[in-house]
């Protein structure tokens, strides 16, 4: 039988929910065993105690002095202070790894999420060959040696750890992880402001705004009931309304399953909501680099449920790439015409895909 847990009961797996979502602990929670099992462990204990005693040595922002220097407001109201163009700039999240490479060369990012090389999860694999260090997580001793210029954090990223990384005397900017393609645009902009790439994201929203319009061409004209999809996702709480992934569901023209019962996103997926829904298919992660036992065991424990074996769609099962049924970036464009493919057949040649970019 199905094992359906909420992942919203307490507030370590609250955080796992929002990094999952965003990429950037998907690895350390699921997926990661054996040779890094312990190096992560380490770098937990190791950040833990460096945040312990970080409040009281937290210093001002570097002053701006210079001709080059601008100040911008990032999503939470702060002012960030820069001194000149970044050059070597961190962000804490794939997702914001994907969207600072669609607006500024691979050379200006000082590392890059461990995640990005696998091209399962990223469509970035091929701009980041070339970067070093790829990270698990940021560690402040870690972060300190990189030396940036410039660090990008989420708004779920621990207050004391954007402060932290202040005390460095760091430039700290804050975007919020999109939840909506309005958001993605939002970020890009905002993404552009700080990095002094406004033009690159302006290049970005047009691709997006032009390849989103041909994608409406080709799936409004699809005529009778609309396809219900069912996620499968070790995030049993995700996927309802108000998450990207119902958002991408309705622009490909496909009913989210989920939502469609009436949950919202962050409510547990139960085995009676998976049932009452009744889907046309289920959405599974395909096979990747980072792939391991016990997420092939889940989702096969999943779909060999005997609850489920009446349902036709349990017959129907669609692979995608974790890239599109987790895509919160310039590329979600892509995202929406794999799941569209899923429902339909193929409206839309994948071989297109590629980064999208601004410059």
């Amino acid at each position: 039988m199905i094992g359906f847990k909420s992942i919203d009961k307490n507030k370590s797996d609250r955080v796992v929910h929002r990094c999952w979502y965003w990429g950037s602990w998907m690895l350390a929670k699921h997926e990661v065993r054996n040779k890094i099992a312990g190096a992560v462990l380490l770098g937990i204990f190791a950040i833990g105690s460096l945040l312990s005693g970080c409040a009281a040595k937290v210093a001002p922002q570097t002053e701006c002095i210079g001709p080059g220097a601008y100040e911008v407001v990032d999503y939470e109201g702060t002012v960030v202070r820069i001194p000149e163009k970044p050059k070597r700039v961190l962000t804490l999240s794939l997702t914001f790894d994907v969207i600072a490479l669609g607006l500024t060369p691979p050379k200006t990012l000082a590392a890059v999420n461990l995640m990005a090389a696998d091209p399962g999860l990223s469509c970035i694999a091929d701009e980041v060959k070339e970067i070093t260090p790829k990270l698990l997580s940021y560690p402040l001793e870690t972060v300190a040696a990189i030396k940036p210029d410039l660090i990008i954090a989420a708004t779920w990223t621990d207050q004391a750890t954007v402060q932290c990384f202040r005390g460095l005397g760091i430039p700290v900017f804050v975007c919020k992880g999109p939840e909506t393609v309005g958001q993605v645009r939002e970020t890009i902009l905002l993404m552009g402001e700080v990095l002094r790439e406004e033009q690159a994201a302006r290049n970005v929203l047009a691709i997006m705004d032009a390849e989103l319009a041909e994608t409406e061409k080709v799936v409004a004209p699809q005529t009778g009931r609309k396809p219900v999809g069912m996620l499968v996702s070790q995030m049993t709480s995700y996927g309802g309304k108000g998450s990207m992934f119902d958002e991408l569901c309705t622009k490909a023209g496909i009913v989210n399953g989920i939502a469609a019962m009436g949950l919202k996103n962050g409510e547990l997926v139960t085995k009676e909501t998976v049932i009452a829904s009744n889907p046309d298919f289920f959405l599974i992660s395909a096979d990747r680099k980072y792939s391991t036992e016990q997420g092939k065991k889940m989702q096969q424990e999943y779909l060999n449920d005997p609850a489920l074996q009446h349902l036709p769609g349990i017959r129907n099962i669609k692979a995608l790439p974790d890239r599109h049924l987790y895509s919160a970036n310039q590329n979600c464009v892509y995202a929406i015409r794999t799941l569209a493919n899923a429902a339909y057949g193929e409206l839309f040649d994948p071989a297109g895909e590629k980064l999208i970019k601004g410059y």
